[in-house]
Formats: structure tokens, C-alpha cells, sequence
């Protein structure tokens, strides 16, 4: 089971999109990886770093937020799957690898089973099966077929690798603006959308008030966020929240949401498509900053 998975890794590798990224980083995807040096995903990690240290374009999907700990790869052929029982449903779709950012330095590995920062994201995205049911589609692991998931928030899932976590096969989201998230929440309840602040302002205020940190907005505010918190897609995020406790930070930056389309309907779907930032997640990156933090005032005692 092992070697298939990587197999898989060096498939994804070989088949991304190279396009638009740039010149160092095709040289190490292209190349063949020798057994007695670092791995691809070391060296992808090493040459984001620097290229984005020099203030030039990664070409990857976001251009790789600094200090990000995952890299987004796009594939080059769509994955067919079997979806709503319509066979070879060609499904576009990217890997998530786990990277080592500089963050990771200051991150106690040895606290999390040996995991970096980007391997415990993965795990909270892909290794819960549980989240299956929060996915636009998702997979009967019995048949291998996908279904359409109207409360679906997560993008689909094709493959993931339990062993380590280094990788997710996942549906491709593209970017989303914030005009395009305002039209897409447009209902009968809110006949001019929601923008995107207001969207995480409720997840927020929901998240504060179950961890008693919320401290109660004027009357006028507070009722306007009552109606926002009433929206379909507010309510499908915080169903996961509260199923999962999971915080909702990370939804502050636009980025970290998306937009995917139905491969059969066209119609297109918000969906969080960087979702790793779980509670576990969320103490790891604060002790990692924290351990930066004492470091950098030690050194300049």
C-alpha cells in the first residue's frame, strides 16, 4: 500500500501544471529524484522559500502566502470519476504537499507524532473521514462512486496519504473575489448577498460566544448579525463548527475560501478550500510562534 502511495506522490509530481511556475521550480519537478538526496517536497520548499525571499512569482495556485507550510500543485489531466452514477465525470483537480516553511523551525515536532506544520494540516483535511459529509461531493467507499452534497462546504477528496500526510488529491477551487462572494450568497433572505466580512464576523461571533469571549455589540449590530448568521451558507459553516469545534479563523482571509463548480450543473459552490486549521492546528502554529517569539528576544539580549 505504501509503494502505491508513492507512486502516486511522483505521478502528481511529474503531471502538475508547469506553465506559469517558475524556472527553479520546474527544474526540480522535472527532474529524477536520487535516493540519496532530499526529497522533492524538500527541495520545492527550500526553492519557494527563496524564490519568494527575493520577491518573485512562485507561479503556484496563490503564490504561496509566506510562511505558508503547504504548496498547492495543479494537475495537468482531470480525474474522471463516476458522479451522480454518470460515468468518466471528468473532475479537475490539484495536490496539496506539506512543505517546510520557516515557521517549521520553531515547531516541536516531537509533540505531534513527528508531523511538520503543513503534515498536520493535511491530516485535519484529509485524514478525518468523518468529514467526508461536509464535501460538495463526496465518495461511497464501498462502490467508489461520488454524490452531489447540497450542504457541502469542502472541496472533494479523491486520495489522501494516510501514512504520512504529505499529500491530499483534492477538486480544484479557483480564487474568488470579493464581488463574486457577494453574488453568490445572493438568496430570496438576502436578495443582495453577504460580503465576506460579515460571512466570518458571524462564524467569529458564534465561535467567541461558545468559548465565553464574546462581548455582546450594540443591539443595532447584534440583530443585523443575527441575519447574517441566518444565511444558508453562514449555517452550513457553523453546523461544521459546531460538529467539530473547529475555529473559524483562518476564514478571515479571503484566500483561504474558493469557488468550485459542478462538473455536471455548472453551478458554482463557495467552499473553504484551505480548511486545515483545527483546533490541534491552531495550538501548534501558536506554540511554533510562541518558541519564535522567545528566541528572537533571547538572542537580542
Amino acid at each position: 500500500m505504501k509503494t502505491m502511495k508513492i507512486k502516486s506522490l511522483r505521478y502528481f509530481l511529474e503531471n502538475i501544471i508547469v506553465e506559469n511556475l517558475h524556472p527553479d521550480l520546474k527544474n526540480i519537478v522535472s527532474q529524477k529524484t536520487s535516493p540519496y538526496g532530499p526529497s522533492k517536497q524538500a527541495q520545492l520548499a527550500r526553492a519557494i522559500k527563496d524564490i519568494t525571499k527575493r520577491g518573485e512569482e512562485t507561479g503556484l495556485e496563490g503564490n504561496m502566502p509566506k510562511g505558508s507550510s503547504r504548496a498547492y500543485l495543479h494537475i495537468k489531466e482531470d480525474k474522471e470519476i463516476d458522479l451522480d452514477n454518470i460515468p468518466r465525470t471528468r473532475l479537475p483537480t490539484g495536490m496539496k504537499v506539506a512543505v517546510r516553511a520557516t515557521l517549521d523551525k520553531h515547531h516541536d515536532s516531537s509533540e505531534h507524532d513527528g508531523k511538520s506544520l503543513g503534515q498536520l494540516q493535511n491530516e485535519a483535511e484529509g485524514g478525518d473521514h468523518f468529514a467526508n459529509g461536509y464535501r460538495v461531493i463526496y465518495k461511497d467507499h464501498q462502490t467508489g462512486k461520488y454524490h452531489t452534497n447540497e450542504s457541502g462546504i469542502f472541496p472533494p477528496l479523491i486520495d489522501h496519504d494516510h501514512d504520512t500526510h504529505e499529500w491530499s488529491h483534492v477538486g480544484h477551487v479557483d480564487k474568488i473575489t470579493k464581488p463574486k462572494f457577494r453574488e453568490l450568497t445572493k438568496t430570496s433572505t438576502h436578495p443582495n448577498g453577504i460580503n465576506h466580512q460579515d460571512f466570518h464576523n458571524a462564524l467569529l461571533r458564534s465561535w467567541n460566544r461558545n468559548n465565553g469571549s464574546h462581548w455582546k455589540l450594540s443591539d443595532k449590530e447584534e440583530k443585523r448579525l443575527d441575519h447574517i448568521e441566518s444565511h444558508p451558507l453562514v449555517q452550513k459553516f457553523l453546523d461544521h463548527q459546531g460538529t467539530f469545534g473547529a475555529p473559524p479563523h483562518d476564514y478571515q482571509q479571503l484566500g483561504n475560501l474558493g469557488v468550485w463548480t459542478h462538473p455536471h450543473t455548472g453551478e458554482q459552490h463557495i467552499v473553504a478550500r484551505d480548511h486545515g486549521f483545527s483546533s490541534d492546528v491552531m495550538k501548534a502554529y501558536s506554540s511554533a510562534r510562541k518558541n519564535m517569539t522567545n528566541l528572537k528576544f533571547y538572542q537580542s539580549e
